[in-house]
């Protein structure tokens, strides 16, 4: 226990020490986490607005006008539902369908009131959810091969390339923090080995006196971690309030409701614990990487 409160104590020792080589490390820090920050705020909130898209897009399934046998339509569902990406399956009559379509016009739609009963010209229908966007055209594709179906509708092409762009947008944002963490890593591994070389006489002496290379390691690992810490306080100040400032501003949607962003809570508590925990790694492996060369080449 007095071993591990020494190497603590060397560590802020050693930051007081070289103050200014740790606030230049810790600033690299700061400046990356506050990008990296942003891009997990986009990534995560593309991730939800795909899932949203995916989530809103149906299959719009025609049953033909000569199905009208009730035990038949179940039938046909439960075939449906035993497709492969297929999520959900909801069955509408043609009364539904006509609500639906007066629903879609709004205050101008009443003129359609004029179909309900004998007169309306709509087919009961299918509305098929699919697990994933991709697989729409596929399922699409099946259900309007299959005997009774009339026509099978997704939306088309446009909405499988809307998903597939925001899919592209989010895995280059991951792309992007992962560069990120590791350019920290390697801003934190120059600035403690420069701290390194500094105290070159000091670590000569304490190998002479036998120590161990863990013991002389601990004290820097110490250091990058408080590093880290130090560099990640004005990210997470910066992520909390300014993503609490987006979020009221733009009221929590982007465009319109399909486009929804994720509540504040306990989304920036998420972020914050992952930024944290980035840059304690990095302070951890970028002092690791530094210590462990210079004592292998000082040997």
């Amino acid at each position: 226990m007095h071993r591990i409160t020494r190497h603590i104590k060397e560590g802020f020792v050693g930051i007081l020490r070289h103050g200014a080589m740790s606030l230049s490390s810790a600033t690299a820090v700061t400046l990356t986490l506050l990008l990296v920050s942003m891009f997990l705020l986009l990534t995560l909130n593309l991730q939800q607005i795909t899932k949203n898209v995916e989530n809103s897009v149906q299959i719009h399934v025609k049953i033909n006008e000569d199905v009208t046998d009730m035990n038949a339509i179940l039938e046909m569902e439960a075939q449906i539902t035993k497709i492969s990406g297929v999520s959900a399956v909801t069955y509408s009559d043609k009364n539904q369908e006509l609500d639906s379509f007066i629903l879609a016009f709004g205050e101008d739609g009443k003129i359609f009131e004029m179909y309900r009963g004998d007169s309306n010209p709509l087919r009961n229908a299918f509305l098929v959810d699919v697990a994933r966007g991709a697989d729409l055209p596929l399922v699409s594709e099946i259900i309007g091969k299959m005997p009774g179906v009339e026509s099978a509708n997704y939306g088309g092409e446009n909405t499988i390339k809307l998903v597939s762009m925001l899919n592209t947008i989010r895995n280059g944002g991951l792309v992007l923090v992962s560069f990120l963490s590791f350019l920290a890593i390697f801003l934190i591994a120059n600035t403690i080995k420069i701290t390194i070389y500094s105290r070159n006489t000091e670590i000569t002496i304490m190998r002479t006196i036998g120590a161990s290379n863990n013991f002389i390691r601990a004290p820097y690992l110490i250091e990058g971690v408080i590093i880290g810490l130090l560099g990640s306080i004005i990210p997470v100040i910066v992520t909390v309030v300014g993503y609490m400032y987006i979020y009221k501003s733009l009221g929590g949607v982007l465009v319109s409701n399909l486009f929804t962003l994720r509540p504040v809570f306990p989304f920036v508590y998420q972020i914050s614990g992952i930024l944290v925990a980035i840059a304690v790694l990095v302070g951890l492996f970028g002092s690791f990487i530094s210590v462990t060369r210079y004592l292998r080449w000082s040997r």
